[in-house]
């Protein structure tokens, strides 16, 4: 089976509920903003999961979760890995 990856700039006080499923450290704007993400993620990717993730964070104002009202904030880089969406292609050329 192959996997396309897809490196985002995500908060890092994300990771938890990313990688762990736990969510309990997000107040409600921001599990909502997160299951958003979650959501549209599962949409245009399918079925996912985390890859490798950086071992530094950096501060970003433009990050893949500003879109959900994530204001600037400590990101990681993370690596989503999922199934092409047609076999045999690559998810970057379509």
């Amino acid at each position: 089976m192959t996997f396309d990856t897809l490196t985002l700039s995500l908060p890092a006080h994300w990771l938890p509920a990313i990688v762990n499923d736990d969510p309990t450290g997000l107040d409600g704007t921001e599990y909502t903003a997160f299951q958003r993400w979650v959501r549209d993620t599962y949409t245009n990717l399918g079925l996912f999961h985390v890859g490798t993730i950086a071992d530094d964070t950096h501060f970003a104002r433009y990050h893949d979760a500003a879109e959900y009202g994530v204001l600037a904030c400590d990101c990681y880089d993370v690596d989503l890995c999922f199934e092409p969406a047609w076999p045999g292609d690559s998810a970057a050329t379509h």
